[in-house]
């Protein structure tokens, strides 16, 4: 995942390990649980060495920690009634934490991917619940550099796949995918070119017949270049047991943002990105997806409102599918609306607007349904005095007003990732924390 925020590499003689200093009393205490172990910080200056304009993947915060964390949250009625989720279980510690948490259901096995900060790099973990047991962490990717942004698909038959987008130390990145099978990784297999290009925010979905998709950003390495979304697809007519050549989808006259793909009952997918300048609305784009290609794009912005980082969910009854899609709104760099719509592509229902009436910052929202077709809609909230994970929940009556999902009463939440089991349970995972340091946590709602 590409954080295009004012964070840059520290110079050699300055990569101590440290911790950016908690914003509060509160979230010191909890920083100084595990004695004197401290995480590896990278600078947070918004010019190289010189002056020198930085290339996109220099201008990344690796913690994932915002920038309107810092300002004075818009004014409003709290979220303050807590749900009936689980008690939240951390699933990393001190001294590295955990940011970008994904989960997926692959049978009776819960699988969560996760990156911590190390010495050495950028490590993604994963871990397995199964049995109600925690699994250790192991590595996946490589082990060294930085290794960004996993994403994460269980398949029918209980492989799982992941992509992760891995960066050198000269800011040059690509794109990898590494499937689970039998117990282990296979070899990290690379998915876009070497050399002085850069690539973000990759997501994959599974398809038809075993296939995959997979979508993400890319550019050639330089701040002259614009991020453009791009995609290929395995297994797909003419590639039944290769890659597909790189597809574009974006023109590359303003930068893309962020992308994700997701796979309906069928086997098609529904992709969508956001194309804009940071900090400000941005345009968000779907694609409709099947047998190696997508559809030309379609600009829901128009008719309905802004936003970035789409997500989907899909429900089938008597062998028809809906779509609900979620995203959330900026209004001069502040996060203030999540939305939600239903249909098909171009056959959108009416706009629905969960957060609405409540004051606060309202962020990086996901969505799952169940058999049932109890919808549940979770999201990242910040007041100032107060930030969780909050939740809405649709049983086909309208959303029901947001609860705590926890109430962890530290940091701030985000990045958070939604899946639901064969039983109808939902189970989420998110990174909650300060700048520079952030633990990953998990919870589980019982079928509502």
């Amino acid at each position: 995942m590409i954080w295009l925020l004012a964070c840059s590499e520290a110079p050699e003689s300055e990569k101590k390990e440290q911790v950016q200093p908690p914003a509060t009393q509160q979230q010191a205490d909890h920083l100084q649980q595990g004695g004197g172990n401290q995480q590896v910080f990278r600078g947070n200056q918004p010019f190289a060495q010189g002056g020198k304009p930085l290339s996109g993947g220099e201008l990344q915060d690796p913690s994932g920690f915002p920038g309107f964390h810092d300002w004075p949250a818009p004014k409003g009625p709290a979220i303050s009634e807590e749900g009936d989720w689980s008690k939240p279980y951390q699933l990393t510690d001190r001294p590295y934490g955990g940011y970008r948490p994904q989960i997926a259901a692959a049978q009776d096995v819960l699988h969560v991917v996760y990156y911590n900060r190390q010495s050495s790099g950028d490590i993604i973990q994963h871990r397995i619940l199964k049995d109600s047991a925690w699994s250790e962490p192991n590595v996946l990717g490589h082990s060294s550099e930085r290794n960004w942004g996993p994403d994460i698909v269980a398949r029918d038959d209980g492989t799982v796949v992941v992509v992760y987008d891995h960066a050198k130390e000269d800011f040059s990145s690509r794109g990898y995918v590494t499937i689970w099978e039998r117990g282990s990784w296979s070899t990290p297999e690379a998915l876009t070119p070497a050399g002085e290009q850069e690539v973000g925010s990759g997501h994959v979905a599974a398809t038809a017949n075993g296939g995959l998709a997979y979508l993400y950003i890319g550019k050639k390495l330089g701040p002259e270049y614009k991020f453009q979304s791009r995609y290929r697809w395995f297994g797909a007519s003419g590639s039944e047991d290769s890659w597909s050549t790189i597809r574009f989808l974006s023109g590359g006259k303003e930068d893309t943002w962020h992308t994700n793909v997701e796979s309906r009952p069928d086997g098609t997918v529904l992709g969508g990105y956001d194309v804009g300048t940071g900090g400000a609305a941005t345009t968000l784009y779907l694609v409709n997806g099947k047998e190696g290609r997508f559809s030309a794009p379609e600009n829901v912005s128009i008719r309905f409102k802004p936003g970035e980082r789409p997500h989907f969910a899909f429900y089938e009854k008597n062998g028809s599918i809906t779509d609900y899609v979620t995203w959330f709104h900026k209004e001069r760099g502040q996060p203030k609306h999540i939305y939600v719509m239903e249909g098909r592509p171009k056959q959108w229902g009416n706009l629905q607007e969960p957060s609405l009436g409540y004051g606060g910052y309202h962020f990086d929202p996901d969505i799952a349904v169940n058999q049932d077709g109890t919808l549940c809609l979770i999201w990242g909230w910040d007041s100032g005095a107060d930030a969780e994970l909050v939740y809405s929940l649709n049983k086909g009556e309208g959303w029901s007003a947001p609860k705590k999902l926890a109430n962890l009463d530290w940091g701030k939440p985000g990045l958070s990732s939604i899946d639901v089991d064969t039983q109808g349970n939902f189970h989420v995972v998110w990174n909650q924390g300060v700048r520079g340091y952030n633990e990953v946590y998990y919870a589980q709602l019982e079928r509502p």
